[in-house]
């Protein structure tokens, strides 16, 4: 007897599949370095947002919502924002928005509910009692918002929609994911291997 038969399928499958994990790499990486930690926004002022993700994602486009730690409620800021490349833009001109000190932004894909990332606490202040507000990011698309929380309310501003994946060829959708398709047809072989070998 063969001495990899003293070892059962189910352990010898795993193990084969744990060695084809380092061929599956992950691409998720987002992270929103502005707004940080303690700023504050202020009312009547262009606020800058910005952020660094994953090249291979897979995440072309994205919607932004403003929401409050203590009170229910979000305000819609922009949908389908484009987001092609690793970093990414936008100002915010915010006006009449309630002051308070725990606002924090959510990104996602509010069409099927997949939250890529949310910024710092942060704040927002009335024009007279504000510091200077951080200098807008050159060159990003300026965004409006005003008021509060408002279920009924649409997104403040749609940018064209992108393909996002939606409408192109089945190949497309898997372009770029060449290791991680390796790495489960590999997986899949192994296990269909180690299945005829128990068998035989």
């Amino acid at each position: 007897m063969h001495v990899l038969s003293y070892i059962p399928t189910g352990l010898l499958s795993l193990l084969c599949a744990w060695y084809l994990v380092p061929l599956a790499y992950a691409n998720s990486y987002f992270v929103i370095s502005q707004p940080a930690k303690g700023e504050q926004w202020v009312n009547g002022a262009v606020n800058p947002i910005s952020w660094t993700k994953g090249l291979l994602d897979g995440v072309n486009s994205l919607d932004i919502e403003l929401a409050r730690l203590s009170q229910d409620g979000l305000i819609f800021v922009a949908r389908d924002v484009p987001a092609p490349s690793s970093t990414g833009s936008l100002n915010l001109l915010i006006q009449d928005i309630p002051a308070a000190d725990d606002y924090y932004l959510l990104f996602l894909n509010s069409t099927h509910g997949v939250m890529y990332a949310s910024s710092q606490r942060f704040s927002i202040v009335d024009a007279n009692n504000g510091s200077a507000p951080a200098s807008p990011a050159a060159g990003a698309p300026t965004v409006t918002v005003s008021g509060g929380p408002n279920p009924t309310a649409v997104f403040a501003t749609t940018f064209p929609p992108s393909a996002n994946g939606v409408g192109a060829p089945a190949w497309r959708a898997v372009e770029g994911a060449h290791m991680q398709l390796v790495a489960v047809a590999s997986a899949v072989v192994f296990c269909m291997l180690g299945g005829a070998w128990t068998v035989l």
